[in-house]
């Protein structure tokens, strides 16, 4: 069937839009939602985290797209100190004699886990949608992109997720083909719109001037879980035989049984068996637990920031939580608590009246105050022990005291 060009369908404004894409568009078909509720990111915001991704080699690596094809080492061409806006670099780059007037993008992969606040503000918008569609049980990507005229010219993307492009800057057009269908959908969007395509689509982007974008994409198969699942089981393979690092050299010639078959080397069977017993380890579920509440926490947006530093609390200090903290029961009186990405493992029931204490306070409250309310001493090694955790996470936020009169 010969392709044909589709517009994109356009969902109600604001307050309503989230909910109708939820439950009209989401993974069904390619749209556009206007007018989409706040990404949180603005030009000075996508210019701060490109600068820092430029500026640490640590970071996830970025790519410059040329005419010419993918630039191996950008160099100059990346933001730099004296871009002191994204208008400026881009303006840079129109006059850059390597690159001869022609069109450019460059993006990064995974950008947000050295701003916290522009890594939380993208959280929540994804919180947003994830409340109607259910929250995603292994990581997303995300890809921070500005480009100036520039067009794809070879499709792009990942056939097994589902895909969210806000544009925060400028008017991005994407050509999307669905598997299967036999039909394309010209998608075209303008800053503060959100693009939709389900999983099981090809695209081509098309930048005709300045553009900046977030892209989110979302892994929706089934198979895309194993490598969650493979990590934890390897994991504690490792834990329970520390010499499956050692080099393994099978036998030379492989043993035959008397009718000529190859025999299954010991070495294969022996993994074998360390494997299923390894499945059959309530430790494992146990890990996948505690991985699925650390994404449940950062609404699947990985990687998280690192931890803050800790900070020494006396019983004057106060307190007052910022952002939810996931409980999962691993036993009678055991948890495991996330926030922000991090889990960590808490034990004791009063470990629950202080989250309780935390939970249905909306205003600032003292270590003294809290600890009384979870019948626990201000000075408990068990209650600074929560503390200096939901302090590291970012849930909770501390105020010095007053001094003294």
């Amino acid at each position: 069937m010969k392709s044909r060009h589709t517009s994109a369908h356009r969902a109600a404004p604001r307050d309503s839009a989230l909910r109708r894409f939820a439950e009209t568009h989401w993974a069904r078909e390619p749209v556009v939602v206007p007018d989409a509720p706040a990404l949180g990111l603005d030009p000075a915001d996508a210019h701060a985290i490109l600068r820092t991704a430029a500026e640490h080699s640590d970071s996830p690596p970025l790519h410059l797209a040329t005419a010419d094809g993918i630039l191996c080492e950008p160099g100059p061409l990346l933001p730099g100190p004296a871009d002191r806006s994204l208008g400026g670099y881009i303006a840079r780059l129109a006059s850059a004699p390597s690159l001869g007037g022609d069109g450019w993008l460059l993006t990064a992969s995974d950008p947000l886990c050295r701003d916290f606040p522009a890594w939380s503000r993208v959280r929540d918008a994804l919180a947003g949608l994830w409340r109607y569609v259910g929250w995603p049980a292994v990581p997303v990507a995300a890809e921070l992109a500005v480009g100036d005229r520039h067009r794809a010219v070879t499709e792009s993307g990942d056939p097994g997720a589902a895909s969210l492009t806000w544009v925060i800057d400028g008017e991005l057009s994407v050509l999307v083909r669905p598997e299967h269908t036999g039909t394309e959908y010209e998608l075209r969007a303008r800053a503060g719109d959100l693009v939709h395509w389900p999983a099981g689509s090809r695209h081509l982007d098309h930048r005709t001037g300045p553009c900046t974008t977030l892209r989110v994409s979302v892994p929706a198969r089934t198979a895309s879980a194993l490598p969650l699942v493979t990590e934890a089981v390897h994991g504690l393979t490792r834990r329970c035989a520390p010499h499956t690092d050692t080099p393994v050299a099978l036998p030379h010639p492989l043993p035959a049984r008397a009718d000529g078959r190859l025999a299954l080397p010991a070495q294969l069977a022996d993994s074998a068996r360390l494997f299923t017993d390894t499945l059959a380890d309530p430790d494992v579920e146990r890990a996948l637990l505690a991985r699925w509440a650390g994404l449940r926490s950062a609404a699947g947006l990985n990687p998280a920031p690192a931890p803050c530093p800790a900070v020494p609390l006396t019983s004057r200090h106060r307190l007052r939580r910022v952002t939810e903290v996931i409980r999962v029961a691993t036993g009678p009186d055991d948890a495991l608590w996330a926030a922000n990405g991090h889990v960590w493992p808490v034990q004791g029931r009063a470990a629950d009246r202080v989250l309780t204490g935390l939970r249905t306070t909306h205003q600032d409250t003292t270590v003294a105050d809290l600890a009384r309310s979870s019948g626990l001493s201000d000075r408990s090694p068990h209650l600074h022990g929560l503390l200096r955790e939901l302090c590291r996470s970012r849930a909770v936020a501390v105020t010095p005291p007053e001094p003294r009169p």
